[in-house]
């Protein structure tokens, strides 16, 4: 995708198909990069957007940092955003998933 078809998804809670084939929901974010002049992407997993959203209200770079991944825009295939109550069933089936994944431990 372009630097303009991907603005208007631009922290859009989505789903996000990449090159290597993984589909994941999460959001993008962008930032200019004052050293390069240019502006970046990051995508954001799911998993991740509450804490993300923690550290950011915080002020917390270090940990923005560490859960944000620097992606090259060239390798999003297709965003398509989800609706709020796609995103209710997607929270349910990742609960489902942690919830499985820990009774087998």
């Amino acid at each position: 995708m372009t630097a303009i078809e991907i603005q208007d998804f631009i922290h859009v809670y989505s789903m996000f198909s990449f090159r290597n084939g993984a589909k994941e929901p999460g959001i993008i974010i962008n930032k200019y990069n004052l050293t390069l002049s240019e502006i970046e992407y990051y995508f954001i997993p799911q998993l991740h957007m509450q804490a993300y959203k923690t550290a950011f209200e915080k002020y917390d770079k270090e940990t923005c940092a560490r859960l944000s991944k620097q992606i090259n825009i060239d390798d999003i295939l297709n965003i398509r955003p989800v609706s709020l109550n796609d995103y209710k069933i997607i929270m349910q089936l990742l609960e489902e998933r942690n919830q499985r994944l820990n009774s087998y431990r």
